[in-house]
């Protein structure tokens, strides 16, 4: 009769073993699945570090004491015309940022009204009266042991 407690064991055994199979599998085909996604993302940011790479061509630093005058003007001016653009275009963010400052719901008078409604209904914060323990640590009792 012995026999049929090593017949349970050994197929408890191997439903064990296929259990932990089936779940090593499983586990395997998320992780190479995991894998894909993750190598399709890298792939995709890859390719924009690589136009951004393009895009940003290093200015041509070469010496240009033997180009043609009018192509170092020209230069020189599309220069200037591009930084003229960029000047314009940061100073009418800050002209509207100053308007909207300066007029609107954010305005200093609004913004001191919210922050005295703000301090009133706010509870103030209970202090905790000085330790006058002297232990470097600054703890009272609780830091001691007994």
């Amino acid at each position: 009769m012995w026999w049929w407690v090593w017949v349970l064991l050994v197929l408890a055994a191997l439903a064990g073993v296929a259990a932990l199979g089936l779940m090593l599998w499983r586990s395997g085909v998320r992780v190479l699945r995991a894998a894909g996604r993750a190598s399709e993302t890298f792939g995709a940011a890859g390719a924009r570090a690589a136009e951004a790479a393009d895009a940003s061509v290093p200015p041509d630093t070469s010496p240009t004491i033997f180009d043609d005058p009018a192509d170092l003007a020209e230069r020189v001016a599309d220069l200037r015309r591009r930084a003229a653009a960029r000047r314009a275009v940061r100073r009418e963010r800050a002209a509207r940022t100053w308007q909207a400052w300066a007029s609107g719901p954010s305005s200093t008078e609004a913004w001191l009204e919210r922050r005295r409604a703000a301090k009133g209904t706010r509870p103030t914060p209970r202090r905790r009266p000085p330790s006058t323990s002297a232990s470097p640590g600054g703890g009272g009792d609780h830091t001691r042991l007994p």
